[in-house]
């Protein structure tokens, strides 16, 4: 067990002598930590995906390192550059919250990003192996707290709706998409087809939680809207594609 501390522990202590080793391992370990942690965020369609998470991930190590570096044989203080780290990353974090149509959203991005920091202090500090654990453990909860939510707030009842629009030269399908866009609804959620002279949108989505079909009051808003369909389609069995906001 005790050959093994070394690997689990600081890794500057495994290259005494080629401190740029030990640099160049920490860099690669908190890129890679922060991809993990992205590539869940950029599953879920957040604002923070994998090149944000990794970016902020890997330029707190390195933050870490040039404050290390500076230090070496003066007498300043090596935690100096990396402890602004804490309040830089406290804006970053505060741009990705918004109030949204009467909603608070982000604050789970922004708390996502304080820890990836977090994570690339202490790999820079040279504690890699800690900081793979925690990334983990930050997917893990991440991912168990969705479950317990979807539990709490029941089963999800999927239904679909036809809007039925005049194209007006193409404009209107673009405003319709846009307004999908801004929801960050699945393309495979969605299809338009030609109903001479109209045009029509059908769309999956989920019935049962409010969050899943806010999207619905913008597009009904749209004047170029002359029908809406509501086909006997009920179930609680998720289609191959469906709108929501999880």
């Amino acid at each position: 067990m005790s050959n093994l501390l070394p690997y689990i522990g600081d890794v500057y202590k495994l290259f005494p002598d080629q401190p740029y080793w030990a640099g160049l391992i920490l860099i690669t370990c908190s890129t890679l930590c922060g991809m993990i942690v992205g590539l869940e965020r950029e599953a879920r369609a957040k604002p923070a995906g994998v090149r944000t998470v990794t970016l902020i991930c890997m330029g707190s190590t390195i933050f870490t390192l040039a404050s290390l570096l500076m230090a070496q044989g003066a007498p300043a203080d090596r935690a100096r550059i990396a402890a602004q780290v804490v309040t830089g990353i406290g804006f970053l974090g505060a741009g990705a919250i918004i109030r949204d149509r009467g909603a608070v959203v982000g604050m789970t991005t922004g708390a996502t990003i304080w820890t990836v920091a977090a994570i690339g202090v202490l790999i820079g500090i040279g504690y890699a192996t800690a900081g793979l654990v925690l990334t983990f453990i930050v997917v893990g909860m991440l991912m168990a707290f969705r479950l317990l939510e979807r539990r709490l707030s029941g089963q999800c009842a999927f239904s679909q709706c036809r809007l039925l629009y005049d194209p007006d030269g193409g404009k209107t399908r673009l405003l319709l998409l846009t307004i999908l866009d801004e929801y960050r609804v699945s393309e495979r959620a969605y299809r338009v087809y030609a109903e001479a002279p109209l045009e029509m949108l059908e769309i999956h989505y989920c019935l049962t939680h409010r969050d899943h079909r806010l999207f619905l009051a913008d597009l009904i808003k749209v004047a170029a809207i002359k029908e809406i369909q509501y086909p006997p389609v009920l179930t609680d069995e998720r289609p191959a594609a469906t709108a929501s906001m999880d």
